[in-house]
């Protein structure tokens, strides 16, 4: 390792604030860790990555695109792009319309979903019990939630953030977004975009009654 003199790369100022504790000394001074990248941290993308690997063994020996769908509940859509698609780096993330197309374009919708619910301090549902739709196009009107202040960040703007909603006992609800719900209402839109989580209980009605009907975003 080649040692250079503090004097020729320290300001003056802090070279005497150095002195003071190592006056003499030869000390290193490391370099500064990356910053991990979302979900290294907590193990999450780790966790994604060999679910991934297992979907692609598992289609390289034979299982179906449905099968897949069926036991990662998850929509063939993404099952498609998981096994059919090129390694692509992770999206870069935003909460709008167009990183969430990033991310299901990658098939990575779901990772999509945990960092905006978690930015929105909202509790994520277990994916083990519920199927996640690729990002659709819902009619509004089909949302049974109360109505709440129209959130003034949102009106009157062209930013556009997709809805995440749950379906449960038959009816869609609003997990995170319920005050830019109620701008979308206010503006008088017919549908917009949405990610929908659905009970594994619940996914032969949903896919029978709406599944195949709402039309992909992109």
């Amino acid at each position: 390792m080649q040692y250079e003199n503090a004097k020729d790369v320290l300001p003056a100022s802090l070279l005497e604030e150095v002195q003071k504790y190592a006056e003499g000394k030869a000390i290193y001074i490391p370099k500064r860790e990356k910053t991990k990248g979302w979900g290294e941290a907590s193990g999450y993308r780790n966790k994604l990555n060999k679910r991934n690997k297992t979907i692609c063994s598992r289609y390289a020996i034979g299982a179906s695109i449905m099968e897949l769908s069926e036991e990662f509940f998850l929509s063939p859509e993404s099952i498609k792009k998981i096994v059919y698609g090129k390694k692509k780096d992770l999206p870069e993330y935003s909460p709008s319309v167009y990183s969430a197309e990033q991310y299901s374009n990658a098939g990575l919708g779901e990772e999509w979903v945990r960092i905006y619910l978690n930015d929105h301090n909202a509790e994520m549902p277990d994916t083990s019990a519920f199927f996640l739709s690729e990002l659709v196009k819902i009619p509004l009107r089909l949302i049974d939630e109360p109505d709440p202040a129209p959130d003034k960040e949102y009106m009157g703007s062209s930013y556009e953030v997709p809805l995440v909603l749950v379906f449960e006992r038959h009816q869609f609800r609003v997990l995170c977004g319920g005050q830019y719900l109620s701008c979308l209402v206010n503006e008088k839109r017919n549908a917009h975009q949405a990610f929908i989580f659905v009970p594994n209980e619940d996914y032969d009605f949903y896919m029978n009654n709406y599944g195949k009907q709402f039309q992909r975003h992109f």
